[in-house]
């Protein structure tokens, strides 16, 4: 073997561990952006629960304010757990029905 072939050898050889590698390293990459990902999405969901929370408490008369909030919560984030009941109770006693919402 010559020289040169075993050049080519040898860089073929770190060239495919270097694209494995580079594989992994992007299959992680994405694993982990995916995961962050969700983690934000579920930190938005917990403040706007939040908001939506203190608003029917603390300021229960600001109706446009806090329907922008259900809505963004209940229907793009697809919101749920505790305050769907507590929504609808506050709906009722402000005889609202947004036609977004759907009571469980």
């Amino acid at each position: 073997m010559g020289n040169n072939m075993i050049t080519t050898i040898i860089l073929a050889i770190l060239a495919s561990n270097g694209f494995f590698a580079l594989l992994q390293f992007l299959i992680t990459r994405w694993d982990t952006r995916k995961n962050f990902k969700g983690k934000l999405e579920l930190l938005e969901k917990d403040g706007l629960r939040t908001q939506l929370l203190l608003l029917i408490l603390m300021q229960p008369e600001e109706q446009t304010e806090i329907l922008k909030i259900a809505e963004h919560y209940f229907v793009k984030l697809k919101g749920n757990w505790y305050m769907t009941g507590l929504f609808s109770k506050w709906c009722d006693a402000h005889g609202l029905e947004p036609d977004w919402f759907k009571k469980n």
